[in-house]
This record gives structure tokens, C-alpha cells and sequence, in this order.
């Protein structure tokens, strides 16, 4: 076969417009995935900023209660807001992915057998 010479697309090999289809197909992904990841950053902070302030509100009004100072409280209330949540959310996800794995691997062993 000389170089000018096309060849048939066959099973194996995609045609032009496949891997044109594809490429296209990859960046529209890669597109979405930096804005899944800037749109985590941005509930990542605003998640922060909002334990900040609900920590602030707390310590101011248990300050004069306690012998703590408001600095004290503040950190450890912001922190408890930010941390517990984010500690619930974490279990969650990965009791609902054990879920969904096996129930996929249910599901795939009654297909097989």
C-alpha cells in the first residue's frame, strides 16, 4: 500500500469523524470537570466563611457566659461547624458508594450466572 492510499475504516480502527466526534467529546468533559472543580472550591469556601461567621455569632453570645475569652471560642465553635458536617457528609458518600457497588456487583452476578 503506497502512502497517498486511504483506508477503510474496518471494526478496529475508528473512521475520521468517530475520532473527531471524540476529541470534541473530550474536551466538552475536560471543560466540565474544571468547572465541577472550581464549583467544589467555591462550596468548600463559602462552607468556611459561613462556620466563620455562625462561630463568631456563638462565641459573641457565649462569652460573657463563660470564662473563655471570645477568640477561643470562636476558633474551636468554627472549627466544630466546618469539621462535624463535613465529617457527616464524607460518611454518607462513602456508605452511599458501598451501596451502589454492591448493588452493581448484585446485579452483575445475576447477569453472569
Amino acid at each position: 500500500m503506497s502512502r497517498g492510499e486511504r483506508t477503510r475504516p474496518t471494526a478496529d480502527t475508528p473512521s475520521r469523524a468517530d475520532r473527531e466526534a471524540a476529541e470534541a467529546a473530550l474536551l466538552v468533559i475536560r471543560r466540565a470537570i474544571r468547572r465541577l472543580d472550581l464549583l467544589e472550591w467555591v462550596i468548600f469556601l463559602v462552607g468556611a466563611v459561613l462556620a466563620g461567621l455562625g462561630g463568631a455569632l456563638i462565641a459573641w453570645v457565649l462569652a460573657p457566659m463563660v470564662s473563655w475569652g471570645f477568640r477561643p471560642i470562636w476558633i474551636g465553635v468554627s472549627f466544630l461547624l466546618f469539621v462535624l458536617p463535613g465529617t457527616a457528609a464524607i460518611i454518607r458518600i462513602r456508605r452511599d458508594a458501598r451501596t451502589y457497588a454492591d448493588r452493581a456487583e448484585g446485579k452483575r452476578m445475576r447477569d453472569d450466572g
